[in-house]
Order: structure tokens, then sequence, then C-alpha cells
């Protein structure tokens, strides 16, 4: 199974259809993304994104005929036609795809939410070599050992990498929290929260 069972969500007029940890751990239907000259999260390739989105409109039609989900359910063409793509959150740095979280579909609209999410690395696989025998593989080689104290090696450039990568994902996280709770303000009082400049300024 691709998907869970649809639930109504009445206080967004909605139903939520949530993937399964299956079909996210498979990676299938994972798209590249990158991020856009205002610096938004965005799809970095356009055809991926409708191949796969045909795709995963198939397996919502064909589970959802198979498990009695639906009524009446428009056609392959016409969901394509109603398709709109959401994020779940902002990308960071290091989240370079997308997997599908979640479909929220209406009677007008079929909503894909992709969660951003660190690549996978390819699997690693050693090729045999045709210059290799048995005996090759089954001797290693023989070294004297040293006289000389052991020295503990330090990499002070990778450490010094490290250590800029950790303050840029820090402060990306910090600006993904700091818009969640803006647009959390926006939706409790339909205000957006003033800056924290202009506040200083009128204070002053």
């Amino acid at each position: 199974m691709s998907f869970c069972v649809p639930k109504w969500d009445a206080s967004q007029n909605h139903y939520s259809i949530d993937t399964t940890g299956e079909f996210r751990s498979s990676g299938k239907y994972s798209i590249s993304l990158k991020k856009d000259t205002h610096g938004n999260t965005a799809f970095a390739n356009e055809e991926e994104l409708h191949d796969s989105t045909d795709s995963i409109v198939n397996l919502l039609i064909k589970e959802g005929s198979e498990n009695s989900w639906f009524s009446k359910l428009p056609s392959h063409e016409q969901l394509m036609k109603r398709i709109r793509h959401s994020f779940a959150k902002l990308s960071l740095p290091n989240e370079t795809s997308a997997i599908l979280l979640r479909v929220l579909m209406t009677p007008k609209l079929l909503t894909l939410v992709w969660m951003p999410e660190v690549s996978r690395a390819p699997p690693m696989c050693f090729e045999d070599s045709e210059y290799e025998s048995e005996s090759d593989l089954g001797t290693e080689p023989e070294f004297e050992e040293s006289s000389l104290p052991p020295v503990a090696l330090r990499d002070l450039a990778a450490e010094s990498k490290e250590a800029y990568l950790l303050t840029r994902l820090r402060a990306a996280k910090a600006r993904v929290e700091e818009e969640q709770i803006r647009m959390q303000y926006f939706e409790t009082t339909g205000r957006m929260p003033p800056d924290s400049e202009s506040e200083e300024e009128e204070e002053d």
C-alpha cells in the first residue's frame, strides 16, 4: 500500500490522505529540490516532477478503487489538471530532495504536500576486477612497526568547515522557526506581526 485510509478534516473542509511509511522509505518518488532566486524551496526538474506526479495519481486511483474510498473519482487526465504542489516546510541547505508526505483532496483540487529531506546516498557496491585472483585478495602486505611515538592527527581545515556548516544550519533553522511563529501569529490574529526593528524605533 502506498496510501493510508483518507481522513476527513472538517476544519479545512478536505480529505487528508497520508502516504505509508513503506512508500516514503522506498524513495521511489523522491524529487530533486533547489532554491529559486528569492531563496524559496522549488523543484529542480519539472519533467521529473510531472513523471512522478503522473505515477502518484495512477497509484491513488488504483488504491482508491480497490478499497472503495471514493464514490466517484475523476479520470486520470482530469485529476492531473487539478494538481497543486505544496511543501510541508522550508528546506534546509542539506535537504536537496523531497518525498510525498500526503495528499489533500477537495472536489476541485488535489494538493500534493512534499516533505524536504536529505538526499539518500547511492548504494555502495564493489566490482570484481578481472586482474585480481583469489590469492591476491587473500594476501595482505606486511608492514614493519614504527618505533616513533603515536601522534594524534587533526584536520583543522575540515574542523573549521564543519563548524561553519553547523553555524549556517543553526541560522537556517532559526529562520524557519521564526517564520513558523510569524505564521502562527498571523493565523491567530489575522495580522502579520510587526518587525522587531520597527518596534525598537517606536520605543525610542
